[in-house]
């Protein structure tokens, strides 16, 4: 299991990505479980942003999450 922690930046945009969105909740809520059970399951996209320490998942086709790897169990969330 993946431990995720979250920055107030990451925090104010979920919550901006969610306000009066019910589609748009259930999709980061599909994505947060998925990625905290496999980080690596197909359907997140695993990617990381060349030269750099960040990687994204994705939500849905247009929205991905930034994040960078605390160590092997854990993550913390950027944007």
């Amino acid at each position: 299991m993946i431990n995720i922690l979250k920055t107030s930046k990451y925090e104010r945009e979920r919550d901006k990505f969610v306000r009066n969105n019910n589609k748009s909740a259930n999709a980061l809520i599909k994505t947060l479980d998925k990625f905290s059970s496999n980080p690596i399951h197909p359907s997140l996209n695993l990617e990381k942003l060349k030269g750099s320490k960040i990687w994204t998942i994705r939500i849905d086709k247009g929205n991905r999450i930034f994040f960078i790897w605390i160590n092997k169990t854990t993550a913390l969330f950027l944007d």
